[in-house]
Parts: structure tokens; C-alpha cells; sequence
């Protein structure tokens, strides 16, 4: 061993203090623990070398980098002592072999530098060659309407996930996008799920905004990565960017998610256990693309495909190239169907299932939403996240036990029962457009109601606040909405439940007839209760039934018993998309019920009445929150299908209107029906295009494309449109 000089004044004794009167055999004199131990101020056994010294070693190999050269035993030197005989000495020059290997990787830096750019210059390298090949194509300051809008652009992006083990030149990076306070529109919610008058700041690493004629001062990127990165993912930094947009603009995001919770454990090292799934962070990464100009948005495979096409792949060209979105959609469902066959993270994989459900429906992938959700509801049931603790089945060999361990906290608890219900209510609310089954019965689902929001961000339990807690089965629960209980997502959940009962009765009418099923059997006291004077086979009006009484009744009275500080969806200009979304149902409700019966053109037809008074109440709310500085493409996809529903309403009675002769009526419905029209129209403004300016709208030419989900409705809106009243719809920007 080499001798070191010991000092009076070294405090660095591992057990802080000797033991004065010597009897504890396991406490060292003072100077005895080695050089390391009393410098890092650990426990040390005196041992040659320490077991200290030894499992630092160990670690140390064991996560040594790639090319690191570590030194074959453990560095554990002491204070020469009489008696004791080194048994064997470290290198001398270990702080040389140190320098020279950092001059190694210096000079192994310096020739990538020189090689990349010679590469360079003989393909003919220019700045603007290497921004066309970033995914985020070439970028100018935020605009005025709040996202960050890109120059038109030709060039194909290239992959966002490289692997994150290699030096990758900053303007190759898919991690450099732009991020400001700007590119946030106002009163959106923050990753808590809250909503805010003030812009939102998602904070990103910094980067530099890449131009057409700029070059990054810095060569490399010297992001520090885990060695072990999941491959396919993209790379950290455009990873946490999407995460943070996900829960900064997705209305369902802070209720899916603990928000704290979740980018804490993104944190983590991807071995660790609290580590979010792959999946579920591979269906955030598509979802986020929607809200970001980092990446490129999904193509339509075909422009001009019949609005109501279902099967959209069969178009897709075999040189057909898929896009970010598209490409993370796929390894989310591969990644969750591999470990829900391993029986890990079930209740992930689920999540993932559910966000990539919501990125179908944002692309009108209606088969994909309908497969996909069918299969997240069923998982609900082995999972037990659809029934409460209570309602158990009487036979004992019927009790099938959850899945899933019980859960660790309030939070837990609380995500799993919000994780149901965005299933639940995404099924019922998608299944209002068909006339599909659905995939769980209601009578199957006894779940507890979620709780306020403010309870979920701060792990407050709701059973303990207020006694018995509402559930799925309570009586009224459409009509009894307790303050302390619920908020605007409760509503939500609520509004889908209603929209469940209108399509069971409108699917199950006759069976339950034909099985003489007495709440849908002709009732005497409703014979005269729609028209004054009913028609011959009245007995036959499905409307003449207790069932469709008690549905319309529900329907009818469902905003009306909104707590008093819930019945305006946009108080003071902010916007809630859940309380927007729960106050549009009712109407939509409305009209899926009355509208195979209304007559628009006999005066006295209540059903008439009553459509037209629900699609103009949608036309209502859409005035409301469209005078507003609110970015309406910030609303739950679902609203875009009510103002489709109202918006034909409207064409039958503006085409009733021409049959009649009533001109100042059909300049009137004209009117309401392209401002529908155009409310969809902007919603579907959601993704800035940095590739060559399309728009199928004639009139106007610019850089913005409508989304699958809007253009689909709209088109669908127009072709009602021309095919009945004869006139194309014709927008005002």
C-alpha cells in the first residue's frame, strides 16, 4: 500500500467517533477504515480490500457506460499500520489512465466532427437540406392564434427515435421543437386537470428554433441517457415534450392520470418498476402529436373517400409510409397485447388501449374505435374496475377475484374508477353515430361515481367526506347532483349514461315489446300526450310508452338539475370541455330520440318541436363558446358530432322551409346550418401542416388541413345539404 501521512485534524472515521471504552469489537480506532470510507463517510469493515469498497466496485461495473475501462479490484487504500502488509498496491498511474482515455474520446469526437463533415460537403450539404430533414421541417414565430406555424415544406421526416445512445447532431435532433408561452392557447387545463385563465407554460428543455438559414451553434447533443432506453421510444426530451402537451391540452388527461404522479415516475430509470408502461407511453406519443408541431400529422390515405367510409385502410397506397402517429399507435397495441398475454401492467395496458381509442376517433378510424373500445370495456371485467365492493354476486363461486392487486392509495383507487368511466363513456357517446350493440350492459356496471377533481389532485378520499357515495345503479341518479360529491366530469359520465338509456330503448323497443315488457307497452294516458289528434296506429307510436315518456322526462329535466355553479359552461370566457360536453347531451339526447318521429312538416308534430328546439339549443352553446377566445379544438371530439346532429336537424326543416315557400325561413336555417358547418370546419384546425397547402374547402387556400374526425362530418353535413335542399354549403371564414 502506499503510504499516506495521517493527520489529527482527518474527520473522516466511519464510525464518526471511537468507542471510548473499547468493548463494542466491531467499532474501528481512530484513521483505521480506509482512505475511501472516511471520505465518503460510510461504514467500513477494515477489511483488504472493504466490503464497502467492493460493492461500490461491483455497482460500478456493473453500470460502467459502453467503452468505459474500470480498473480490475476495487480502489480501497489505508493508513500504514504497524503489523499490516498491503496485499497488493493499486495502479500509480490511475489518474493518468483517466486523462488519457478523456483524450481518447476527445480525439474520437474530433475525427465524427471531421468525417461528418466531409460527408457533408460531397452530397452537397447545406443548411436547408439538413432542417428538410428534421421532423419539425422549418420554423417561424409562434403566430398570432397561439401555435407555433411551420413554412410549407416538401421534405419527408425522418424517424424521431433514433437510438438515444448515439451522439446525434442537434439539427438531425427530432427532439429540437419550439416551445414558448405562447404556442398555448388560453384557459386550457394544466396537467393537473384544472382550467386556467392564463396560459399554460409546458416546460421543455431548452432548444434552439431552427430556420431555414440558421445552423445550431452547438454540433452534438450531449443529452444524458439511461442505458436502458427502450428502443422504439422516441428520445427523452421529445418524449417528455409530447407527455407534457398530452396533459396540457387532452380534456381526459388529468383524469386518466394522476398528473404529479405520473411525470414524477417519468423520471425514473425505465428498469424501474414505477416506470410508466412502454405503451402507454408509446399512445401518448401519438395522441401529443396532434397538439405539437414537433412531429409531422397523419395523412389521409385518400382525400376524396366517401365521408361515411368505415374501412379507410383498403386505400391506402402499398407505397404507403406511416407516419409518427401511426407508427406509435402500432407499437402501443403491440406492446400492450405482449404484456397483457405476460399478465403485467393490466391496468396500463388498458389506459394505452383507451388513448389509442381516442386517437382513432380524432382520425375516423370508426371500425379501429369500435374494436378497440369493445375490448377496453371487457377488460374492465376481470380487472373489477366496473362494480363497487358492494354489489357482488350472492353465489360465493361466482366471486371472482380483480385482477389487480388492491390498489396502494386514494389515487390509485380513484384513477382506476376514472379509467372505467372514459371507457364507459367514450363506447357510449362514439356508439350514438351507429346502431352497433354495445359492449357492456348497463345493468352490468354498479361503479361508484368519479369524485371532484380537486379530490383526485390531492388524494382525498370521497367515501370518508360524505357517507354513501353515488353509484351507477342509485334511483335518480340522472336527476340528484350532490355539491360535495361531483363536478363538471361527474356530469359528463352522467350525460353518457343518458345517452346509453336513449340507444338501448331505440334498439331494444321491439324486443321488449314483443316480450310484452310493460314499460314498453302502449299506455292509455299517453295516447294524446304528442298530437293532439294521434294517427290509427297510434297504439303502435313507440312514444305512447312509459319508457320513452321516462327517457324524454330524463332528458328534458338533466340540465335543468345541474348544480347552480354548473349550469354555465363557459363562466367569465373560461371553458370547461367536460361541463361543455355534458350540457350538449341532453339536446343530442333529444334528438336521437324524437327524431325518427318527428313530421317537420305538420304543424302540430311535438317531436318536431321538439329537435328543432335541441339543435338550436346546440347552436346556442356553439355562439357561446365561439365568442369566446377559447380554442375550440381543445373540446372533447364528441362535440363535433352534436353539431353535426344539429346541423341536420336544421337542413330537414330548412328543406320543409323551401317546400313551403317561406323565404325568410330558409335564408334563416341557411344561415344557422353554415355556421354549424363552419364551427366543425375550425375544429378540425387543428394541426399545422408543414407540406403543401391543401384544403377542401374551394374558397380558401392555406396551409392548415382539416382533421379526419371534422373533415368526415363535414363533408357528411354537406352532402345532406346538397342532396336535400340542393345548395352546397358555402363557409365565411
Amino acid at each position: 500500500m502506499p503510504k499516506i501521512p495521517t493527520s489529527k485534524q482527518d474527520s473522516g472515521s466511519a464510525s464518526g467517533s471511537s468507542n471510548p471504552s473499547g468493548s463494542h469489537p466491531n467499532v474501528l480506532k481512530r484513521n483505521q477504515a480506509c482512505h475511501q470510507c472516511r471520505k465518503r463517510k460510510l461504514k467500513c469493515d477494515a477489511n483488504r480490500p472493504c466490503s464497502t469498497c467492493v460493492r461500490s466496485h461491483a455497482h460500478a461495473v456493473t453500470h460502467a457506460p459502453v467503452g468505459t475501462v474500470l480498473p480490475d479490484h476495487p480502489d480501497c487504500t489505508y493508513d500504514e499500520v504497524p503489523g499490516i502488509i498491503a496485499a497488493q498496491k493499486p495502479p500509480k498511474n490511475h489518474y493518468e489512465k483517466l486523462e488519457s482515455r478523456i483524450n481518447e474520446l476527445e480525439a474520437l469526437l474530433k475525427d465524427q466532427a471531421s468525417s461528418s463533415g466531409a460527408s457533408n460537403s460531397q452530397q452537397g450539404y447545406s443548411p436547408q437540406v439538413a432542417d428538410s430533414q428534421s421532423p419539425l421541417g422549418n420554423y417561424q414565430e409562434p403566430s398570432s392564434s397561439g401555435l407555433v406555424n411551420p413554412t410549407p415544406t416538401v421534405s419527408s421526416p425522418v424517424s424521431p427515435y433514433d437510438s438515444p445512445l448515439a451522439f446525434t447532431p442537434s439539427f438531425h435532433s427530432p427532439g429540437t421543437f419550439a416551445t414558448t408561452t405562447d404556442n398555448i392557447s388560453p384557459h386550457t387545463r394544466s396537467p393537473l386537470g384544472h382550467t386556467s385563465a392564463t396560459p399554460n407554460v409546458v416546460h421543455s428543455p431548452p432548444i434552439q428554433i431552427i430556420s431555414g438559414t440558421q445552423i445550431p451553434q452547438d454540433q452534438y447533443n450531449y443529452d444524458v441517457f439511461w442505458p436502458s432506453w427502450p428502443q422504439d421510444l422516441p428520445l427523452p426530451n421529445l418524449l417528455r415534450h409530447l407527455v407534457e402537451v398530452f396533459f396540457a391540452f387532452h380534456p381526459h388527461a388529468g383524469r386518466l392520470f394522476h398528473g404529479p404522479t405520473f411525470m414524477t415516475s417519468l423520471q425514473l430509470p425505465p428498469s424501474h418498476p414505477k416506470f410508466p408502461s412502454v405503451s402507454v407511453l408509446h399512445a401518448i406519443c401519438a395522441l401529443g402529436s396532434l397538439y405539437t408541431v414537433a412531429v409531422s400529422p397523419t395523412p389521409d390515405p385518400v382525400k376524396d373517400m366517401a365521408p361515411d367510409e368505415i374501412f379507410r385502410n383498403k386505400y391506402k397506397s402499398k407505397y404507403h409510409v406511416d407516419s409518427f402517429g401511426e407508427q406509435q399507435v402500432k407499437l402501443a397495441r403491440k406492446a400492450a397485447e405482449e404484456q397483457i398475454w405476460e399478465g403485467k401492467n393490466l391496468l396500463q395496458n388498458t389506459q394505452a388501449l383507451l388513448i389509442i381509442t381516442w386517437w382513432y376517433w380524432c382520425h375516423a378510424r370508426w371500425v379501429e374505435v369500435f374494436m378497440t373500445t369493445a375490448q377496453v370495456l371487457r377488460s374492465a371485467l376481470p380487472l373489477g374496475i366496473n362494480v363497487s365492493a358492494q354489489f357482488h354476486p350472492i353465489s360465493e363461486s361466482l366471486r371472482a377475484p380483480s385482477l389487480l392487486p388492491p390498489p396502494e392509495d386514494v389515487v390509485e383507487d380513484e384513477m382506476r374508477r376514472n379509467t372505467f368511466w372514459l371507457a364507459y363513456a367514450l363506447e357510449r357517446m362514439g356508439g350514438c353515430s351507429n346502431g352497433w350493440a354495445m359492449s357492456l350492459d348497463d345493468q352490468d356496471v354498479s361503479q361508484a361515481m368519479p369524485c371532484k377533481s380537486s379530490n383526485f389532485d390531492l388524494g382525498q378520499s370521497v367515501w370518508s367526506m360524505s357517507g354513501e357515495r353515488q353509484h351507477a345503479q342509485m334511483k335518480d341518479i340522472l336527476l340528484l347532483h350532490p355539491d360535495d360529491q361531483l363536478d363538471a366530469f361527474g356530469l359528463y359520465v352522467k350525460g353518457a349514461m343518458l345517452l346509453s338509456r336513449v340507444k338501448a330503448f331505440n334498439m331494444r323497443f321491439r324486443s321488449k315489446r314483443h316480450n310484452d315488457d310493460p314499460s314498453f307497452v302502449y299506455g292509455p294516458p299517453y295516447a294524446t300526450m304528442w298530437e293532439t289528434e294521434p294517427q290509427h296506429d297510434g297504439q303502435d307510436d313507440p312514444r305512447r310508452t312509459p319508457a320513452f315518456v321516462e327517457i324524454d322526462h330524463l332528458a328534458t329535466m338533466f340540465r335543468q338539475t345541474f348544480p347552480f355553479a354548473l349550469r354555465n359552461p363557459v363562466p367569465d370566457g373560461m371553458v370547461d370541455s367536460h361541463l361543455y360536453s355534458a350540457c350538449l347531451t341532453p339536446h343530442l339526447a333529444l334528438i336521437l330520440l324524437h327524431d325518427p318521429h318527428a313530421h317537420v312538416d305538420a304543424a302540430g308534430c311535438v317531436s318536431a318541436f321538439k329537435i328543432l328546439e335541441a339543435a338550436r339549443a346546440i347552436l346556442d352553446l356553439i355562439y357561446i363558446v365561439r365568442s369566446t377566445s377559447y380554442d375550440i379544438t381543445l373540446l372533447d371530439t364528441f362535440c363535433t358530432f352534436c353539431w353535426f346532429m344539429a346541423g341536420r336537424v336544421l337542413v330537414r326543416f330548412w328543406h320543409a322551409a323551401q317546400e313551403a315557400k317561406s323565404e325568410d325561413q330558409v335564408i334563416t336555417l341557411r344561415a344557422e346550418v353554415e355556421y354549424i358547418a363552419s364551427a366543425i370546419a375550425k375544429f378540425g384546425e387543428r394541426v399545422p401542416l408543414a407540406r403543401e397547402s391543401h384544403s377542401f374547402r374551394g374558397h380558401r387556400m392555406g396551409i392548415v388541413v382539416l382533421t379526419s374526425c371534422a373533415d368526415r362530418y363535414y363533408r357528411m353535413l354537406n352532402d345532406i345539404a346538397t342532396k336535400t335542399c340542393g345548395e352546397k354549403l358555402f363557409i365565411m371564414d
